[in-house]
């Protein structure tokens, strides 16, 4: 099973790598219910998307080594600190196939104080293939899907998105 979830994910990088990642694919319409998932923290404990109901939410399906991931993450963490209090959750989904190993000195190094936790194929699946790294998946606070990114976004994006869901004037 540990075989098959790392040829996956690295079939999966592969397609990444080979799309580019810097599309510019955005959903503006509202969505279904967002996939459920139970994701593993890097201290080991479980997170689950049901437990941020009635949050605004972003999903961040990110990896070290993309460099439009990295270009967008001090953003977030600047969003997150600005809006956590008002009702905004990130979480920051890994598609590194190192796990905690890259994913401990990254945080450290970036600053990062919203939970990431280790993406799964199953995750991946759920969210639509991810085709291509940054997505952003932005959740409304019953649950459903608002928006969707991929690619690298301006902090604007986010923050006229995020005051829109919270029913914040910009």
């Amino acid at each position: 099973m540990r075989t098959m979830t790392k040829a996956f994910l690295a079939s999966t990088f592969l397609v990444l790598l080979v799309w580019g990642c810097t599309s510019q694919a955005e959903n503006d319409q509202p969505s279904d219910q967002a996939p459920p998932f139970a994701l593993k923290d890097l201290k080991g404990q479980t997170l689950h998307l049901k437990d941020l109901r009635g949050k605004v939410v972003i999903l961040n399906f990110f990896a070290t080594w993309c460099a439009p991931c990295r270009q967008e993450i001090p953003d977030l963490v600047r969003l997150y600190k600005q809006f956590n209090g008002k009702g905004l959750e990130i979480v920051g989904i890994s598609l590194d196939m190192e796990g905690t190993r890259v994913l401990h000195p990254f945080v450290q190094h970036y600053g990062i104080t919203y939970p990431v936790v280790l993406g799964t194929r199953e995750v991946v699946m759920d969210y639509g293939g991810i085709k291509g790294i940054p997505s952003s998946f932005v959740i409304a606070r019953n649950g459903r899907v608002a928006k969707h990114f991929v690619g690298f976004r301006p902090v604007h994006v986010f923050e006229q998105s995020i005051q829109e869901l919270l029913g914040e004037k910009g």
